[in-house]
């Protein structure tokens, strides 16, 4: 085991969130470590490639968060942690895994800012090589530029599809097609309901016009009230099934929305609430981003999938509120300091919210078959989980009863699907897996050196 660390402060996640809260901090006499599971810091958001390039994710939505990257990556005497992956989180110490082993850290304060992931969506044939996560096919291009398939297909209900379809395009790529579940107007109503939230982030709606253009030039058929029905090949993806129709196609993106990252604050023993249409769970905060536990705060997608820009707003603020727990800054002086960000994260909320109404997946996700795998980590089927649901059995009770949620992921993509099968069964407040040691996989011998 590596020699323990002590801290004023400890962040998790280099993402927007942690780079804001980290340069707040950067201005006073404290100890600062920054800790993720990426070598270099970014986020998902700024992935970065081995070495990075004038062209390096172009365009002006990135210009902001690029020039808070060059800031964070300037900063003196703060430690990066990177490469890193943490197993448990309490309150004031925290237990990290990397290169060199565990590491114990104190921490008098403790930030997490680990971000979201996508919505784990079960159909028949998703376990198929070459089904992806969205996300996980713009990370391989933006860290890589490596394109997934040589005929890529994006299905779901989230507008991000078309920025991945136009980057995919950009980088020299084929789309077969890009999929909506949901009709036109089931996205454009709620943007007339919110006419100025519309108004407001009309850059962000026209860019998803601009997609669409680039799309048609390139011939990509842009399907609106189409569902996936189930992904179809032998030993890999071959085409992607419709109700109305067969894709050919090598890999598939699925993009049914996002769920924050929640084992962390869970495990810390931090009040969680639902988080939205696509589920999960999101960690309640007070004005400065302090959780329901002393000593520790949250940002960014923890707290409820936003963006990054949001995710911006929010490190501040709690940078700003963990120097005022420290003593560092007066309250009239954090107040004023916090009074920006504050504006900013409403509107990108207002935005956020709005965006979920477009992107809500539920009445659209695909229907898996009795034996198609919910918990892939264990191969558990769809069959015995609904057995075990019919009984009156609670997450954790299924969990025992048929394992799922008991491999490395720790339920972080079945927990989702388990829950709407007990919201279904008429247990809507179910609290969901128990958050239990170790957060990530580890090896006995690393806890045991």
């Amino acid at each position: 085991m590596a020699d323990p660390l002590s801290l004023d402060v400890a962040i998790i996640g280099g993402g927007p969130a942690g780079q804001a809260a980290a340069l707040v901090l950067a201005a006073h006499d404290v100890s600062i470590a920054v800790i993720d599971e990426q070598p270099r810091p970014g986020g998902q958001i700024l992935r970065q490639p081995p070495r990075r390039g004038a062209d390096w994710l172009p365009g002006r939505s990135y210009a902001a968060l690029k020039h808070q990257l060059c800031r964070f990556e300037a900063l003196d005497g703060i430690a990066w942690l990177g490469g890193r992956s943490v197993l448990d989180c309490q309150p004031g110490r925290l237990l990290v895994h990397g290169p060199d082993g565990t590491q114990a850290i104190a921490a008098r304060h403790i930030l997490i800012a680990s971000g979201c992931q996508d919505l784990a969506v079960p159909l028949p044939g998703w376990t198929l090589p070459g089904v992806y996560a969205a996300g996980g096919i713009q990370a391989l291009l933006k860290s890589q530029h490596i394109l997934a398939g040589e005929r890529i297909l994006l299905a779901g209900t989230h507008p991000l599809q078309l920025v991945i379809a136009e980057q995919i395009i950009h980088a020299g790529g084929s789309v077969a097609a890009v999929l909506f579940a949901q009709p036109q107007r089931a996205m454009l109503a709620p943007l007339l309901r919110a006419p100025a939230t519309a108004v407001r982030r009309a850059r962000d709606l026209l860019a998803g016009g601009g997609a669409m253009r680039t799309l048609r030039r390139a011939g990509v058929p842009v399907h609106f009230g189409t569902g996936l029905a189930r992904v179809i090949g032998t030993d890999q993806v071959e085409a992607a099934e419709t109700s109305a129709r067969t894709i050919a196609c090598d890999a598939i993106g699925l993009c049914y929305g996002f769920v924050p990252q929640s084992v962390l604050p869970r495990m810390a023993g931090a009040q969680v609430v639902a988080a939205g249409p696509a589920g999960g769970w999101r960690a309640t905060h007070d004005a400065w981003m302090r959780a329901s536990t002393p000593g520790i705060h949250v940002a960014g997608e923890v707290t409820g999938v936003a963006g990054a820009e949001a995710a911006r707003a929010a490190g501040t603020i709690a940078g700003l509120g963990i120097a005022l727990d420290l003593g560092l800054v007066t309250p009239a002086a954090a107040e004023t300091a916090a009074r920006p960000a504050r504006r900013a994260l409403a509107q990108h909320r207002a935005f956020a919210s709005m965006l979920d109404a477009v992107a809500d997946p539920r009445a659209y996700l695909p229907g898996p078959e009795p034996d198609t795998l919910i918990c892939r980590c264990e191969d558990v089927p769809l069959a015995p989980i609904e057995q075990a649901v019919a009984t009156g059995a609670s997450a954790n009770a299924v969990k025992l009863a048929t394992r799922c949620g008991m491999g490395l992921c720790q339920g972080r993509n079945c927990e989702p699907t388990l829950l709407r099968l007990l919201a279904d069964a008429g247990r809507p407040g179910d609290p969901g897996f128990t958050a239990r040691f170790p957060a990530r996989p580890v090896a006995i011998g690393d806890l045991l050196a």
